[in-house]
This record gives structure tokens, sequence and C-alpha cells, in this order.
């Protein structure tokens, strides 16, 4: 089931939550939207699920074509997965998952045979076959999201959304847990949104990825789409480190590349610390000369903090291990930096 929201409002007093904002998620697929706090990420994912309402006559949500606009929660079909659990914690793990099937109206719920098996076969879905006897607080951080999500599937959505699933989790579990729910989802093919501001997590687990900044959606693509290709400075600043450099000094230092576009003198280039060359520095040879200050090799990329010569602006750049052996760099060694690709763009953005 496909998921459209048109020019989607929401104020609070004289706060924007949301500035006319348009969406659009494909069948089957999962897609995260991206952005930072205050970028109206989870206001639009609890009007989709009907948890809140926007402004009044400033749109409206389709769910496959069908208006849900008005509906109620429970008319959407959606499942809905919370940062922090929300699950009961004087339930066990089989009374938490079967929760939403036993409080639906006795025409419509199953019988306790029929939820006995539904919950067993969300359990060994969910990777928890054994631990149905257990509360919320004999379980992992990873067990109790794991419990939240086999929950909002019990009642057999139409559409998943998660608010931040993996953000109250550390790092390992966190990152264990997303590329499961990337096979997960590749498993049951349902139509599902979440919400997160890891760049790293929906880089990596997304078919594709909505980026929202200060009520409006900044830009919509795949991962590979979005990072490489961004519509704007703050897109390129969001998704992982950038350099912002003063054109003019690149320029004078003849620092381009084959393939880097000509740029205007008073503008600036961005730049992926990945994207700068580092080399030996010979007078007169093109390239920004620049003072290395500190190496970080801790890790399969060795990370580099320059100054460079002419401004004394910081530069940050990213060589190989092996790269960096035979460079034989030290601390205060002056080398040139050449730029293999760069970005400039033409309107003038507040970041």
């Amino acid at each position: 089931m496909s998921i459209e929201a048109l020019n989607i409002r929401k104020t609070f007093g004289h706060y924007t939550a949301l500035a006319g904002v348009d969406l659009r998620v494909p069948k089957n697929k999962l897609v995260a939207l991206l952005g930072p706090s205050g970028s109206g990420k989870t206001t639009l994912l609890r009007i989709l699920a009907g948890l809140e309402f926007a402004d009044p006559g400033s749109g409206r949500i389709r769910f496959n074509e069908t208006d849900v606009t008005d509906a109620a929660p429970g008319e959407r079909g959606v499942g809905f997965v919370f940062q922090h659990y929300a699950l009961f914690r004087h339930m066990t793990v089989f009374d938490n998952i079967a929760f939403g099937l036993k409080v639906r109206r006795r025409r419509t719920r199953p019988s306790a045979a029929q939820i006995n098996e539904r919950v067993h076969a969300l359990l060994k879905l969910v990777q928890l076959e054994g631990l149905e006897h257990r509360y919320a607080s004999q379980l992992s951080g990873g067990q109790r999201q794991r419990v939240a999500l086999a929950r909002a599937l019990a009642i057999e959505p139409k559409v998943l959304l998660l608010d931040e699933p993996f953000g109250a989790l550390d790092a390992k579990v966190r990152k264990d847990l997303r590329r499961w729910l990337r096979r997960f989802h590749d498993e049951v093919h349902l139509t599902t949104l979440f919400v997160t501001h890891d760049q790293e997590e929906a880089l990596e687990i997304a078919d594709e990825v909505v980026i929202m900044n200060q009520a409006k959606v900044e830009q919509v693509g795949s991962p590979q789409e979005v990072y490489d290709r961004p519509a704007s400075p703050f897109v390129y600043q969001f998704l992982g480190s950038v350099n912002v450099l003063r054109s003019d000094a690149l320029l004078q230092a003849g620092a381009y590349a084959p393939g880097v576009a000509a740029l205007e003198a008073n503008g600036s280039v961005y730049v992926r610390p990945h994207d700068i060359e580092v080399v030996a520095h010979v007078d007169g040879s093109n390239g920004i000369p620049a003072i290395l200050r500190y190496v970080h090799a801790a890790g399969p990329q060795a990370r580099l903090t320059l100054e460079q010569v002419a401004t004394g602006e910081a530069i940050e750049a990213e060589i190989s291990r092996s790269e960096l052996a035979a460079l034989d760099l030290k601390p205060n060694n002056v080398v040139s930096l050449r730029l293999r690709q760069g970005r400039s763009f033409a309107e003038d953005y507040t970041i």
C-alpha cells in the first residue's frame, strides 16, 4: 500500500512544525524520514498515523488512493512503533504482542487459538522464540524493540510507521538491529516509513530517503542520489563530513582537478574529506598549501586535520593508511591539497 501526503501544514501556536509538506511512500518500500531535531519528521509521522491532525484545510492523506485524512487511528490500518518501546510492564511478551488482537470488538476478535498461533508466528519472525513468558524488565533493549515491532505487526497493518526505532539503543545493538530490520522488511514486503536523525542508519537500510529541514522537505532520492548529488548546502553538510572552502583561495592555488567545475571567485565550494588528494608540497605546483596539524589513524582511513597556509582556515582530508605511510607525514609538515570533485550552489543558503 502506498502513502501520500499532500500540502500538510501543522502549527502549534506561533510555531510552524510543517509548512506545506508533500510526501509519497511507494508500495512495499522502506523509506527513511531523515532530518535534525525540530525538522518536523515525527510530527509528520504522527499525522500519517492519525495520532495528530494537520491544520484544518491544509491538505490530504491517502493510503492506496483512499482518503484517510479524517479517519481515526484504528481505521487506518497502521502499525506504529515508538522509540521507547511503550511495552506494558505488567504483561508478558506474549500478552504484549497479543494486546491489539485481544482488545478488538467481539465480532472482529480472533479466537484464542488464532491469537496463540499468530503470536507464536510473530515470535519466530522476530527471532524471540521461547521468550513469550518473560516480562519487559527481563529483556535487552534490542529484544524489547523487537517485541514492540511484533506487537505492531500483530494487527496485520497495511503500513508500518517507526519513530526513531533504534534511538534508545547503544551503538552496537543499534547497528545489528537496523541490519536485521532491512532483512526483515525484505521478508514481509510491508510499506514502511521510519523516522531517524542518524544519517548512517538511513543511508544503509532505506530504499529511499526523504530529508527534512525547518518544516519542509529538502530532497528525496535513493541513498546514493542524496549523498552524491545533494540538492542544497544543508543536505551536503547533514549527510556526512564536508569542508566549506572559499573559491577565491582555491582558484588562486589552482587546486581544481579535471572535472571540477569552475566557480565564481566570491563563492564557496563544498568538498567531502575523501575527495581531497594529499600530495607532497613542491613550490610552484598546483594545490592548496596546508600545514598538517593532527593525524587520527585509528581505523581503515586516516583523518587529517590541516590548516590552509593562505587563509588559516581548517580543512579535513581522509586518505588510506597506505597513502599515509607512503607520504611519511608528521605534524607541521606542509603538503598540497587537490580536489577530486567539489560542488557549489547558485543560491545563497543559510546553514
